[in-house]
C-alpha cells in the first residue's frame, strides 16, 4: 500500500503466481479513503473496504462493473455519458450488487440481480479530460465526506503510486529479475523493496506531482 501524498509505501506483501491485487490484501481503518485503479473498482473488493468503515475511490470502468440505481434495477452508465459537461463534473447516486459466494467470474456466465448477497450503496462522478473523453470515478463515500469537486482532485493523487513504481523500476531495477524461481526471486524482491524503505527513510517527501500540472496538492477532504 501506498500513501499517495508522500509517494511512499506503508505495507507490502509478496504473493506468488496466485495471488492477485485486492482490496482485501490490505489493513483498513475505519473512515480513511483507499484509491485505486479500475482493477480494485470491483463489487467484492468494494464491499470489503465498505465492511471495514473505509471509503473507496477508484476509477470506474462502465463495462465491468455492475451497477444499479437506487430502486437496484440495472444502469448502464455509458448510456449517460452525454450529460457529463465539457467542464465539471455529473454524479449519480448508485447501489453495487455483491455477486454470490458461489459465482466465478472465470467460469460462470453471470448470475441474476435476485442473488446479490449485498448492497452497497455508492456515487459515481463523471468529468471530461483535455480531449473530451469521460472519466468514471466510484466512491462510497457520501458527499459530506467527499464533494464532487474534490473526488476528482482525490483520484489524480493516484498518480503518485505509478510514480512510485516508476522509481522502484528505475532505481531499483524491479522489472528485470534475475531469476524466476520461488525462493531467489522472493529474495531478491524483498531486498530490493527494504533499499527502497531505506531510501525513504533517508529523503523528505517533495509532494505529489501531476503529469498534467493540476495543483493536486490542494486536494482535501470536505468537512
Amino acid at each position: 500500500m501506498v500513501e499517495p501524498v508522500s509517494g511512499k509505501f506503508t505495507t507490502v506483501e509478496v504473493t506468488d503466481a496466485h495471488g492477485g491485487e485486492s482490496y482485501g490484501r490490505y489493513p483498513l481503518e475505519p473512515g480513511e479513503v483507499v484509491l485505486g485503479d479500475c482493477a480494485y473498482a470491483t463489487a467484492r473488493g468494494i464491499l470489503k473496504v465498505h465492511q471495514a468503515g473505509a471509503y473507496v475511490l477508484a476509477r470506474l470502468n462502465p463495462h465491468s462493473l455492475r451497477v444499479c440505481n437506487e430502486e437496484r434495477q440495472r444502469i448502464v452508465l455509458l448510456e449517460q455519458k452525454d450529460q457529463v459537461p465539457a467542464t465539471g463534473w455529473e454524479e449519480w447516486n448508485i447501489l453495487v450488487p455483491i455477486p454470490p459466494d458461489s459465482y466465478n467470474s472465470r467460469t460462470d456466465k453471470g448470475w441474476s440481480l435476485r442473488q446479490a448477497k449485498d448492497w452497497v450503496p455508492a456515487r459515481v462522478v463523471a468529468g471530461r479530460t483535455r480531449d473530451g473523453d469521460v472519466i468514471w470515478v466510484i466512491t462510497t463515500a457520501p458527499a459530506g465526506v467527499i464533494a464532487s469537486s474534490a473526488a476528482t482532485d482525490l483520484y489524480r493523487l493516484r498518480w503518485q503510486v505509478e510514480l512510485f513504481f516508476k522509481r522502484l523500476k528505475s532505481l531499483l531495477h524491479l522489472d528485470t529479475m534475475p531469476s524466476r524461481q520461488g525462493p531467489t526471486a522472493k529474495s531478491w524482491m524483498l531486498s530490493r523493496l527494504l533499499a527502497a524503505a531505506l531510501a525513504q527513510r533517508l529523503t523528505s517527501p517533495s509532494g505529489p506531482l501531476s503529469p498534467w500540472g493540476y495543483e493536486i496538492s490542494k486536494a482535501r477532504l470536505s468537512k
